[in-house]
C-alpha cells in the first residue's frame, strides 16, 4: 500500500512540475529575434552616445510610455530613461505600459535626442 501511495505521490508531483512549466507564460516576440548580448545600461549610452550611436544595443526595463498605435515607447531602467522606435523597422507592439521589455537595435541620435531603432522587442 506504502508503495501505491510512493508512486502516486511521485506521478502526480511530476504531473505538477510539467504542468507549471508548460503553463508559464512566455515572452511575447516582435520584429526580430533577441540576441544573447548583454543589457546596456540606459545612462552609459546616455552618458557615451558617441560609443553607441550606429551600434546595435539591448536595453532591459519597464515601459513608461508609448504610442498609441504601438510604433514607439519610451524605455526606464534602473539607471534612466531612452526613447525605442519602432517605426523605421515596421514593428508595433500591443499597449504595455508598466510591463517589463526587452528591445535591442541601433543607437541613433536625431534632433540632439538618444534613441535606439528597434529591430526586436520582448514583451515579459
Amino acid at each position: 500500500m506504502k508503495k501505491i501511495l510512493l508512486v502516486f505521490a511521485l506521478v502526480f508531483g511530476i504531473s505538477i512540475c510539467f504542468f507549471l512549466y508548460g503553463c508559464a507564460k512566455k515572452p511575447e516576440i516582435y520584429g526580430s529575434r533577441l540576441g544573447q548580448m548583454k543589457a546596456t545600461p540606459v545612462a552609459e549610452i546616455l552618458k557615451q552616445p558617441n560609443q553607441y550611436i550606429g551600434k546595435s544595443v539591448r536595453v532591459e526595463g519597464k515601459i513608461i510610455q508609448e504610442c498609441p498605435a504601438g510604433g514607439w515607447f519610451i524605455l526606464k531602467d534602473n539607471t534612466g530613461v531612452i526613447f525605442v522606435n519602432l517605426h523605421p523597422t515596421d514593428i508595433a507592439i500591443p499597449q504595455a505600459v508598466n510591463r517589463n521589455v526587452a528591445a535591442q537595435g541601433k543607437v541613433k541620435e536625431e534632433d540632439n535626442q538618444i534613441s535606439v531603432i528597434g529591430g526586436g522587442v520582448e514583451l515579459k
